[in-house]
């Protein structure tokens, strides 16, 4: 009995094993699931990043604004112009102008100083938003920052400096020179896009204050537009 259901035709095809073509068929189906995957949830992780991303800033604006309630002046944009304006007795050098405006701010807002530190814990004692990617140091302390002299930056959720503009510096002239980033693709910020760039493109207006903003996804700088994150209402070219 057992030989005569092994010899039914049924049973062969049952037990000979897939064909060529139905393996080719398992493995598409396969590769189509894994594309969907992939698609599905690096929009899930994309979409993460860019709400850490907007939270990051909203700290820091709230940061900046309570240095601003105490010193009566946001920072400056770099590190010279910082020590004049605070009126320290000696002057902060920049050891190599590399993202000069966020390590600017984030050296004012750990000042201890009329009633600092300002900038929030959980971001300064944070390796995942806190690094030194240039490596720079201060040779001292004049507004009596906690902790380490290294000039730190805090970071957007792909690894790029925030940038930090103190507005006043971009309208009065004191930003005279490209601001160069270490992001590893060696940016340089130019000042007459960053004019055009950041002037409201129907009303002409600045944002108030300061900008921060993170190249967003693409990790490309857009002054604020496309997918760049920022502190201000992105504008509608």
């Amino acid at each position: 009995m057992k030989n005569l259901i092994s010899m039914h035709p049924t049973y062969r095809r049952a037990h000979a094993g897939f064909t060529l073509i139905e393996l080719m068929i398992v493995i598409g189906i396969i590769v189509v699931i894994a594309a969907v995957l992939v698609v599905s949830f690096g929009g899930v992780f994309t979409k993460r990043d860019n709400t850490v991303a907007e939270a990051t800033i909203k700290t820091l604006v709230s940061n900046l604004q309570s240095y601003q309630a105490k010193w009566h002046s946001f920072p400056a944009s770099s590190i010279e112009a910082l020590g004049a304006q605070t009126r320290g007795s000696i002057p902060i050098m920049d050891p190599n102008e590399v993202n000069r405006g966020n390590e600017t701010m984030v050296y004012a807002l750990r000042s201890r100083k009329n009633g600092g530190p300002f900038l929030a814990s959980d971001l300064f004692n944070n390796d995942d938003y806190r690094k030194n990617t240039d490596s720079d140091t201060l040779n001292d302390n004049p507004l009596d920052a906690e902790g380490s002299l290294d000039l730190f930056e805090i970071v957007d959720p792909w690894g790029s400096p925030y940038v930090y503009l103190n507005i006043n510096d971009l309208r009065n002239g004191a930003v005279k020179d490209g601001i160069r980033l270490d992001d590893g693709t060696d940016v340089e910020l130019g000042v007459q896009e960053l004019q055009d760039k950041l002037k409201h493109p129907t009303t002409g207006q600045y944002p108030q204050g300061f900008v921060i903003w993170s190249f967003g996804p693409d990790k490309k700088n857009d002054y604020g537009r496309g997918d760049d994150i920022t502190s201000w209402p992105k504008y509608q070219d």
